[in-house]
């Protein structure tokens, strides 16, 4: 009952959901324009053509809008556990999140039809990019926050894979692209399932899945960067924004059974965190409920 009262509103979350998709998932590019406007980092075309919502112009920008709207999706959709009422929440943080992506959409487009940005621009294909990943991160977030113990793992897999990728564009000078860090949030991500793990040890089974869907999204950073080198004004790939959708799925197809380029070793080492901080938790709740019991005896 406590818990319930110190839930927010519903109401509350749209706003949350709205802000927390563009203002959190876009924060590396808002710093990287920060740092070009502060004289910290080389200013660039895009930001002497002014302050874009989206990158429509910066380097990289396929992958680092990729990553950005996934991370972006991926908060928001978690906004919907704040309230007491999990339908009402995630109503709320979808509508956010749909009005977030409309609002940045539309007035990138509005500022791109202007001709304030430089001619490279591509926002027809940005704006699918952005709203396919942003979609696919609100997913994963609504089942991270909702979702039962067993799938909260395969929900945060894609997510933990490029997670780099966003903390590397904080860097002054750094562009949003996945470098091969991935393995330090897995293990995070793997003490986080430990902790969320509820009472029931069969819910550790429920890791194994999230093992495999990260071995195959593993691809998915090189996959990104090879699309993106295909993609440039003109292209077949700019033309027909799905064809690049495509194409990322089957080369994350192909590389997802090969076993170079895995780093098998460190989730194993996650999966061994996380059950033993998960048995750790089970036993000292045993042992707690042991000695209630006999306190009462």
């Amino acid at each position: 009952m406590g818990e319930s009262h110190s839930r927010i509103s519903a109401w509350w979350v749209f706003p949350i959901s709205a802000i927390v998709w563009w203002a959190c998932g876009f924060l590396p590019w808002l710093a990287q324009m920060s740092y070009q406007v502060t004289g910290i980092a080389e200013a660039s075309d895009a930001a002497a053509a002014g302050l874009l919502p989206l990158p429509f112009t910066a380097d990289g920008a396929v992958a680092g809008l990729v990553v950005m709207a996934l991370v972006g999706g991926l908060l928001s959709g978690v906004t919907a556990r704040l309230p007491a009422s999990a339908g009402a929440g995630a109503a709320a943080a979808i509508a956010g999140t749909l009005t977030a992506m409309a609002a940045a959409g539309g007035s990138s487009w509005w500022l791109a039809a202007r001709e304030t940005v430089p001619g490279d621009a591509m926002p027809l294909g940005m704006l699918v990019v952005t709203c396919a990943a942003g979609l696919f991160g609100l997913g994963a977030g609504l089942l991270a926050g909702l979702g039962p113990a067993a799938l909260r793992g395969v929900a945060l897999a894609l997510p933990v894979v490029l997670l780099d990728g966003w903390f590397w564009g904080l860097v002054p000078g750094g562009s949003v692209s996945p470098v091969g860090t991935w393995w330090i949030f897995a293990v995070a991500l793997g003490v986080a399932f430990g902790l969320t793990v509820d009472s029931r040890p069969i819910e550790l089974l429920g890791w194994l899945p999230a093992a495999g869907v990260v071995w195959v999204f593993q691809a998915a950073g090189p996959a990104l960067l090879a699309v993106q080198e295909n993609i440039w004004p003109g292209s077949a790939l700019s033309e027909d924004p799905l064809s690049a959708v495509a194409m990322a799925a089957v080369r994350i197809a192909s590389a997802a059974i090969s076993p170079e380029g895995h780093q098998l070793g460190a989730w194993v080492v996650a999966l061994l965190l996380g059950a033993s901080i998960a048995a750790l938790r089970l036993s000292r709740e045993a042992s707690d409920e042991g000695e209630l019991s006999q306190a009462w005896a």
